[in-house]
């Protein structure tokens, strides 16, 4: 087969298309994907689903847990976040350095974790600053600051 320049031909639809058909792919020697878009998109899909569908996959290769674990953490901690218990959890967290899963968290606190680098010793800090302040024992206004 005769593939012109500027055309590449997909193995699965066994038809030669024009280089813009095929996505990008930086592992692949030539930087362009082996199969046109519309064949990778369905590769993927039955990928998908066949580990149980697509929040599956993303958890399973994000996190290491299925869609049903997670939704067993979910029911175990009633819904809320394991750390505030106040809102909805929707968040995975995981320890940075190993991988391992903690709980799920709502939003802000997955978030103020993340800001704060998972450092117990920069969370207790931050905590005893913010009671030191309700309790007005650190200095008063920032200079310029309106109260």
């Amino acid at each position: 087969m005769v593939v012109p320049e500027g055309s590449k031909w997909c193995p699965d639809c066994g038809v030669v298309q024009e280089i813009s058909a095929f996505g990008r792919n930086a592992g692949s020697s030539s930087g362009i994907n082996s199969y046109c878009k519309p064949c990778h998109n369905a590769r993927t899909r039955t990928s998908k689903e066949a580990v149980g569908g697509e929040r599956t996959y993303h958890l399973r290769r994000r996190y290491g847990i299925t869609a049903d674990q997670a939704d067993a953490m979910l029911a175990d901690q009633g819904g809320l976040c394991a750390l505030c218990r106040a809102a909805p959890a929707a968040h995975v967290d995981h320890d940075h350095a190993t991988g391992a899963v903690r709980d799920l968290l709502c939003f802000n606190c997955n978030g103020g974790l993340g800001q704060f680098k998972d450092d117990p010793a920069l969370l207790r800090a931050a905590a005893r600053y913010v009671e030191a302040h309700r309790a007005g024992h650190l200095a008063g206004p920032v200079p310029g600051q309106r109260r």
